[in-house]
């Protein structure tokens, strides 16, 4: 299989160079995807000038710099860059076009599952396109069979949709997806080692490390642990059983069911506040609550008082107020906030002070 996906439509070099600065950005490449990467670059000084400004821009990513120093263009890159011809071209105005593209990559604009774009893919996999979600963002894409998904902070799902069934792996993240039924064309959803199929109805994926939450907000889903040899075939069949969950259920799993719980309407709409860029509290622990917190800013939360973890918490916060948040904590709830710097926070006992 092909490590690089073609589609007819948006063949610039630019798109091409994005998809790749994407995949990077979500790790280390395997042996075949290097390969593809330096071959890509190879091809002409455009392609390595233009994948080159694009690192600039985006910062730091793993593998690069290496693959950027291996790859030998027919003219060197530095000579070029000399001429008054690419310094013209990249001094015009067109790097802020080239900002646009990779901020688009992250928000997922240039991704999307109608294929205008080169997508990099695994020997594993056909994963056509990937939307993605920066740190308090949410998003809402839809598919091209009508269904939704809404995307909720630091998400990322692939796509792979085709005659015979529909699938897409949640990377990392939580996402509320509402299915259009297609009897001949199943909906797959993975995540982590478990797999979930879809009818017509509306459920959300939580993937925080190794554990997943479901949450069923209608219809009805199956949900099955997967081995690694499944895993890694992405099957889009359930060979074998699988347990079944109807609306109000919410079941946390790692590889096996951690729990399972019965949920009314309004739990399910306080779990789902993050659509309205709300988190809602009500009595959860204080540890729970800045695990919560924590997943929509880059700020480092340090609780340094054990005793402090049992504290409950209730309240409206919106997304993206992470100082409102702490003040609340610090004017209503008895605890002391200690700003050690923008990114880190300190959470004790006031009367430790």
């Amino acid at each position: 299989m092909k490590n690089l996906v073609e589609f007819p439509d948006h063949k610039t070099i630019e798109a091409e160079a994005a998809a790749w600065i994407a995949r990077l950005d979500r790790g280390r490449l395997s042996e075949k995807e290097c390969a593809a990467v330096r071959e890509w670059i190879g091809r002409s000084l455009e392609h390595y000038a233009i994948i080159s400004r694009f690192a600039d821009i985006w910062g730091d990513l793993d593998g690069l710099a290496e693959i950027l120093d291996e790859v030998q263009p027919d003219t060197s890159i530095r000579e070029v860059q000399r001429g008054s011809q690419l310094r013209t071209w990249f001094t015009s105005g067109r790097v802020v076009v080239f900002a646009s593209i990779i901020i688009a990559v992250v928000i997922g604009v240039l991704f999307n599952d109608g294929g205008n774009f080169r997508a990099v893919t695994t020997p594993e996999s056909t994963w056509q396109a990937s939307y993605l979600t920066t740190i308090g963002e949410q998003q809402t894409v839809t598919l091209r069979d009508g269904s939704r998904v809404q995307l909720n902070t630091d998400t990322v799902i692939d796509i792979d949709f085709d005659d015979r069934h529909r699938k897409v792996r949640l990377v990392k993240g939580e996402a509320l997806f509402e299915i259009i039924h297609n009897q001949s064309r199943p909906f797959l959803v993975y995540a982590g080692t478990n797999v979930i199929r879809a009818v017509g109805t509306s459920f959300v994926v939580k993937l925080i490390g190794n554990e997943m939450e479901v949450t069923i907000k209608e219809g009805r889903v199956e949900l099955k642990s997967l081995d690694d040899d499944t895993q890694n075939r992405l099957k889009t069949e359930l060979t074998i059983a699988s347990a079944v969950f109807d609306a109000g259920q919410t079941v946390k799993l790692n590889k096996e069911i951690q729990t399972l719980q019965e949920i009314v309407t309004e739990e399910i709409d306080r779990k789902l506040a993050w659509r309205d860029g709300l988190i809602i509290f009500s009595g959860e622990q204080l540890d729970q609550v800045v695990e919560e917190i924590s997943r929509y800013t880059p700020v480092k939360i340090v609780i340094t008082d054990p005793e402090l973890n049992m504290l409950r918490i209730g309240g409206r916060f919106k997304i993206g107020e992470t100082d409102a948040m702490l003040e609340v904590l610090e004017t209503g709830f008895g605890v002391n906030v200690n700003r050690v710097s923008k990114d880190l926070v300190y959470l004790a006992a006031a009367s430790r002070q």
